[in-house]
């Protein structure tokens, strides 16, 4: 089932912590870093290589630290801290796109089958399950190249993490139907990239 509350609105511990900060006290944007590290390097550590986390967490909050005087609602911290390690994900994803990296053997039957099985599967706890088996990122990961870095980001969420479309509008900063739409444009350029690595034609 969607919607587990996971962007949950924050107390008034960090409304209160962001508004001193925001006075002068610098020292307590500490008390917002050890309430949320362990929330960010967990949402982070689902969308970026183990190596990447702990520099886009310090960048995450350094750049909230920058820009704290923009958040107009204190009470919404982790959301908002929560958005801008998306965007630094999308930003990864972004730049390693440029980069010539080694395709993906399919001539595995088995291999071609999963891809085909996963693409076909609307269900979320099945696409849940396909990624956590090890043997399927990579094939995972070749489908995930052919969308966006922030269509990417969005498929993760609500597909591998079953986040509410709502959940998702307000991390990536979208409406509700402009994630029911991006979603559905994804998974159908994902899945005719699956066609055309299993050589299936016709239509959908």
């Amino acid at each position: 089932m969607k919607g587990g509350g996971r962007v949950a609105r924050t107390g008034p511990d960090d409304s209160q912590a962001v508004r001193r900060v925001l006075d002068g006290d610098t020292e307590a944007f500490t008390v917002l870093v050890k309430a949320h590290e362990q929330h960010l390097f967990r949402l982070l550590s689902r969308h970026l290589p183990a190596s990447e986390v702990p520099e886009a967490a310090q960048e995450a909050f350094l750049d909230a630290y920058q820009h704290l005087s923009k958040l107009r609602e204190p009470e919404r911290f982790r959301s908002w801290l929560s958005a801008i390690a998306l965007r630094r994900s999308a930003d990864f994803w972004r730049e390693n796109a440029r980069r010539a990296e080694r395709g993906v053997d399919f001539s595995s039957p088995v291999e071609l089958a999963w891809l085909e099985s996963v693409m076909l599967e609307d269900s979320s706890e099945r696409f849940e399950q396909q990624i956590e088996r090890g043997e399927a990122a990579r094939l995972v990961e070749t489908l995930l190249k052919e969308i966006s870095p922030e269509d990417r980001i969005a498929v993760e969420l609500y597909y591998a993490e079953e986040y509410s479309v709502a959940e998702i509008g307000e991390m990536l900063g979208w409406g509700e139907s402009k994630v029911k739409v991006r979603l559905h444009r994804a998974r159908q350029k994902m899945a005719r990239k699956c066609e055309g690595l299993t050589g299936r034609g016709g239509t959908t």
